[in-house]
C-alpha cells in the first residue's frame, strides 16, 4: 500500500476504529462528531498509520492510529486549497486567508499546499483559525534544487505579507524549513523524519538522494 505522506487529512469511515492508549478526552469526541477528520502524523506504516486529532485550542492534539485502509477520503494539503472558494465570505475576511489568496501567485513555480489551522478549516468548515493565524505552506521537495540565496529571496518576499507564512519543504517523510534552509543562521538545517529530528549541513541533497 502507497505511504501515506504527513500533513494529509483522512475522513475516517468510523470513529471505532480509532486505536489509542489510555482514555478518549471529551473533546476529541467532540471534534469527531462535529467533523470526522484526522492528520496523519510522521511514523512508520506497516500495519497501522500514525495520526492526529486537534481541537480547537492549541494544546487540544491527540495522537492516536488507524488501522490500514479504515478511511473514506485523502485529503492532502494541495487538495485542500480547492476548498478555498467555498469558504464562507465572514471567513475569507481573516487575514489568514487573504494571505493565503496573495501568495498564490508567488508560489505558481511550485507544486504546494496549506497545512495547519487553515487546512483543517477548509476542509471540514470549522472555525480553527484564527486572527492571528500564520499560513503553513506544504511544500513538495522542488526537483531543482533552490540555493540558500534563492530561498531566502523567497522567504523574504513573503515577509511582507501581513501574517507569517511558513514554508515546510516535505518529500516523502522528510520535512525541512525553507526558512531556516534560506536564512543560513545555522550551519545545520532541522529534519523531520520518521527516525526524529536529524541536522544536516545540506538538507536538500540528503532528502532527493533517498526520495529519488
Amino acid at each position: 500500500m502507497e505511504r501515506i505522506a504527513p500533513h494529509t487529512l483522512l475522513k475516517l469511515k468510523t470513529v471505532t476504529d480509532l486505536i489509542f492508549t489510555g482514555d478518549l478526552p471529551e473533546w476529541v469526541t467532540d471534534m469527531l462528531a462535529q467533523a470526522p477528520y484526522v492528520i496523519v502524523r510522521r511514523g512508520q506504516q506497516d500495519t497501522q498509520i500514525p495520526i492526529g486529532i486537534r481541537g480547537y485550542q492549541k494544546n487540544q492534539r491527540f495522537a492516536a492510529w488507524l488501522p490500514l485502509g479504515a478511511w473514506q477520503q485523502v485529503i492532502t494539503p494541495q487538495a485542500a486549497l480547492k476548498y478555498l472558494p467555498q469558504l464562507a465570505a465572514t471567513r475569507q475576511t481573516l487575514a489568514a486567508f487573504q494571505t493565503l489568496r496573495q501568495i498564490t501567485p508567488l508560489l505558481a513555480d511550485y507544486q504546494w499546499g496549506v497545512g495547519g489551522s487553515l487546512q483543517y478549516e477548509l476542509v471540514t468548515g470549522l472555525p480553527m483559525a484564527r486572527a492571528a493565524s500564520d499560513v503553513d505552506v506544504i511544500m513538495t521537495l522542488p526537483p531543482k534544487k533552490l540555493t540558500p540565496a534563492m530561498a531566502k529571496q523567497l522567504v523574504t518576499t513573503l515577509k511582507q505579507m501581513s501574517q507569517h507564512v511558513d514554508i515546510q519543504v516535505v518529500a516523502n517523510e522528510y520535512g525541512f524549513s525553507l526558512e531556516e534552509y534560506g536564512m543560513q543562521r545555522s550551519t545545520e538545517i532541522l529534519v523531520k523524519s520518521n527516525q526524529g529530528p536529524q541536522l544536516f549541513h545540506d538538507p536538500w541533497t540528503f532528502i532527493q538522494e533517498r526520495c529519488d
